[in-house]
């Protein structure tokens, strides 16, 4: 009897300790965002291409510091970024066409595991050009001339 119950009392310990361990990943937020629809103004970035990219940041404290870095920053420094943080993002890059209206029923980064999601566009001009995507599944990004904004689900 007394050996069951050490038994018992050893698995118990196992599994807190590979829960500790895994430091909770189980149940890690995971990104919500599925249907993406981007409304590009024929004139938006001096009418030339718009580069975007859509950042799922898994790393708590890298997501606090690209809070704050600007678009162009981003951009320069994203390869960098890769190496120092292998396992830190994931990165879902479009180029946008002045003028086009562009769905997507589902992303890449639909389920990977992040603390939150970042849209930087690389406009031409100066500015942030950062978004911080909160955990709605369906997001409308309406892409103006020099800023780009969040619409509601009727596109206004």
């Amino acid at each position: 009897m007394k050996r069951i119950k050490f038994l018992g009392s050893s698995c118990a310990l196992a599994f807190f300790m590979i829960f500790q361990i895994s430091g909770c990943s189980l149940f890690a937020p995971k990104v919500a965002l599925q249907k993406v629809i981007v409304d590009v103004e024929p004139k938006a970035n001096s009418d030339t291409p718009l580069p975007l990219d859509f950042v799922a940041v898994a790393d708590p404290q890298l997501l606090e510091r690209l809070k704050g870095t600007p678009a162009n920053q981003w951009f320069a420094q994203r390869e960098q970024l890769r190496r120092d943080f292998p396992q830190g993002f994931n990165v879902w890059s479009l180029e946008v066409v002045p003028g086009k209206l562009v769905t997507f029923a589902s992303n890449p980064l639909q389920g990977e595991k992040a603390e939150g999601v970042l849209l930087f566009a690389g406009y031409s001009t100066p500015g942030a050009h950062r978004l911080l995507l909160d955990k709605q599944p369906d997001i409308w990004l309406k892409v103006g001339a020099r800023e780009m904004r969040l619409l509601d689900a009727q596109g206004q």
